[in-house]
């Protein structure tokens, strides 16, 4: 069986893939076209490298992707140009999560999903609650920004289309701004934010946020801990 690793050429995705590997894990990475490969992940008999547009893939090829897979760990994102981010697809993310979900359903087995969401996100199922001035600020971002608004989309869809009550197990990891950092450091997790991703942002490295996926995967009691929530990662100072 396979960890199914989408946007696998992404700064964090690259991370989880390395991560994975490093405990002797069979994945399948789904990369663009146009993706630069590390020549080790060619060489490697555990990767399996599907090239292509996850948002271009019909509902059937995806499962055929998910068939032999027990997880599957999306990392999508918009690129950070002027065409990623206001040119389509606009909805890359959330209709990516839809369909990988739909797919996953269809094999009426349990089969783990996480997402990498952001602390943009607000839960308010759980009670997370924005203050005014973020509240303006993120319907601002909303209307105008569309990978946030997609962001939304994607987390809306598992809090409340999903749910708990599903065959799907599945966790949205939030981390707040995001850096790079060279190795691990030590790293909080919360149920909601305890910071303003707007006005007091905290601080995650991807290399954390990495190792944090994947120990979700590998660890049962960790996963039951966070499983259908949508927790928030932090490094710690």
């Amino acid at each position: 069986m396979n960890v199914l690793v989408i946007g696998a050429s992404g700064a964090t995705g690259k991370l989880v893939v390395q991560n994975l590997l490093e405990k002797d894990i069979n994945i399948k990475i789904v990369i663009r076209e146009n993706a630069t490969i590390n020549k080790n992940l060619l060489d490697n008999n555990k990767v399996k490298i599907i090239k292509g547009n996850i948002s271009e893939f019909t509902l059937e090829r995806i499962k055929d992707l998910v068939n032999d897979c027990y997880a599957v760990v999306c990392c999508l994102g918009h690129n950070i140009s002027f065409k990623g981010i206001f040119g389509p697809p606009y909805k890359l993310v959330s209709n990516s999560v839809e369909n990988i979900i739909f797919a996953l359903q269809s094999f009426n087995i349990k089969k783990k999903f996480i997402l990498m969401s952001t602390t943009a996100y607000t839960n308010k199922k759980t009670g997370e609650k924005n203050t005014i001035g973020e509240k303006v600020v993120f319907s601002l971002l909303k209307l105008f920004l569309p990978p946030h608004r997609d962001n939304m989309i994607a987390g809306d869809f598992l809090v409340y289309k999903i749910g708990s009550q599903n065959i799907i197990d599945w966790i949205a990891v939030r981390p707040d701004s995001l850096i790079d950092e060279n190795s691990k450091s030590n790293y909080e997790i919360f149920p909601q934010k305890i910071s303003s991703p707007i006005f007091n942002p905290g601080k995650t490295s991807r290399i954390n946020v990495a190792d944090f996926m994947v120990e979700l995967i590998t660890n049962e009691k960790l996963w039951n801990e966070w499983n259908h929530k949508t927790p928030v990662i932090y490094n710690k100072n």
